[in-house]
């Protein structure tokens, strides 16, 4: 019945346009959600650490949702990783984690790096009621201080839809590539190889690398070489064969310079 609803909403999007697809709210829910990799996530901690949330509602048999999730996901990559002023997520409706994970592979080529949360075994139905989401898809932005300040970013014509919607609010593009303490470039010679990867990870620099360490976009600490091996030398290697797919950020420090670099798990 669920999956039913849904295909009319979608039908009525081609036939009338997105007739009340926004929220009916103008203050956050909270909610706390587990992603398609096992990691939970809860709104408010998010928002009280400053950063707005950008919202992707969504199932996995929505034609306007297949054309514009990747768009979504550049923009995910155009504003930092959801390591700057905006952290991005998806909602899904009435689907399980395999069913998004392989939505994921087919519309997007693989995990967005962004945190997908199925409706089924994530908790997504229940959020997308509590936000009476109508019709999909639904990109909403909430501020730190918990005001839906968009409630219904659309239509999405591209990437640069996004950008126009956040700059209203002051929020401007930082690119995965930059993000960081320092820039790539604070350290000479710096470079990760191969990227993406599905194994081991070599990094280097022209000087001595004194600190290595490999965080998601949510800051979540998965390894910590420091540990392990405290002469690195100008290189050092590392196997990423049990991390999740996703993207994640390589923090080196060396010589004082410190800098994240993206990486891209296959």
């Amino acid at each position: 019945m669920k999956k039913l609803l849904l295909l009319m909403l979608t039908v009525g999007f081609f036939l009338t346009g997105k007739v009340s697809a926004q929220t009916t709210l103008t203050q956050a829910v909270d909610f706390t959600v587990t992603d398609v990799n096992g990691d939970v996530h809860n709104l408010f901690d998010i928002l009280n650490a400053g950063q707005y949330v950008c919202m992707d509602f969504f199932f996995t048999t929505c034609p306007p949702c297949i054309a514009t999730s990747p768009y979504y996901r550049d923009t995910y990559e155009n504003f930092g990783c959801n390591t700057e002023d905006i952290f991005f997520i998806a909602m899904d409706v009435g689907d399980t984690d395999a069913e998004v994970i392989a939505y994921e592979n087919s519309v997007l080529g693989g995990s967005p790096g962004y945190p997908s949360v199925s409706g089924i075994d994530g908790g997504g139905n229940a959020v997308v009621t509590a936000y009476g989401i109508g019709a999909f898809p639904t990109y909403i932005l909430i501020a730190p201080n918990k005001n839906i300040v968009e409630t219904d970013m659309w239509p999405i014509a591209n990437a640069t839809t996004f950008a126009t919607f956040f700059g209203t609010h002051g929020l401007s593009p930082v690119p995965c590539s930059t993000v960081g303490i320092g820039e790539q470039n604070a350290i000479s010679g710096f470079s990760i190889f191969p990227n993406p990867a599905t194994g081991k990870v070599s990094v280097s620099a022209d000087t001595e690398l004194e600190s290595v360490r490999i965080f998601d976009v949510a800051g979540k600490l998965w390894m910590d070489l420091n540990t392990s091996n405290k002469n690195f030398g100008k290189a050092t290697a590392f196997d990423i064969a049990e991390l999740p797919a996703g993207v994640y950020l390589v923090e080196v420090i060396s010589e004082g310079a410190s800098v994240k670099s993206r990486l891209v798990k296959m």
